[in-house]
C-alpha cells in the first residue's frame, strides 16, 4: 500500500557557522520527511518533556521545545558533534538549532511537493487510460 509512496528519508549535508561561538558545524544528517502516528506520539512526548508539563510555558519555552522535539523525532542518522551536544540542548548557537529545523522542514515540504506530482501523474494517467477504453468501444470521449 505505501509502496507509492516517494521514499520517506532523505539524506542532507550541513555547513554551518555558529553565530554566538563560532565554531564550524558540518556533517551528513539523514531525516524522516514526514512522520507516521508513532513518530508524531514521540514528538509530542517530546515536547511535553521538554516543556517540563508547565501550566502555562512561555512562547519562547513552546518555540524551544517544538524545534528540538522535531529534530530529535526526525533525526534517523548524524554526525558524532549532535550527539556530543547531547542532541541539541548544550549547543550555544541558536542558528545552528534552526538551520537544522530549516533543513528537516525542507525535506517535508519536498517530500509533499513529490506526492502532489505523483498524484498528478497518476491521475493524468487515468485519464488517459480511460480516454483510450473509450476510444477502443467506439464512445466519445467525457465532456466532448
Amino acid at each position: 500500500m505505501y509502496d507509492v509512496l516517494p521514499k520517506n528519508e532523505k539524506n542532507f549535508d550541513f555547513k554551518s557557522q555558529g553565530e554566538t561561538t563560532g565554531l564550524d558545524y558540518d556533517g551528513r544528517f539523514k531525516c524522516k520527511c514526514v512522520l507516521d502516528i508513532a513518530g508524531k506520539h514521540s514528538l509530542e512526548l517530546e515536547k511535553t518533556r521538554l516543556t517540563a508539563d508547565f501550566a502555562n510555558p512561555t512562547t519562547g519555552l513552546q518555540g524551544i521545545s517544538l524545534t528540538i522535539a522535531t529534530i530529535r523525532a526526525k533525526l534517523i542518522e548524524w554526525p558524532s558533534w549532535w550527539d556530543e551536544c547531547n542532541y541539541g540542548l548544550a549547543v550555544y548557537d541558536e542558528n545552528i538549532i534552526l538551520e537544522l529545523y530549516d533543513n528537516i522542514q525542507k525535506a517535508e515540504s519536498d517530500w509533499r511537493s513529490e506526492l502532489l506530482s505523483k498524484a498528478e501523474r497518476a491521475q493524468e494517467a487515468k485519464k488517459a487510460a480511460e480516454a483510450a477504453r473509450a476510444e477502443e468501444a467506439g464512445e466519445a470521449p467525457e465532456g466532448k
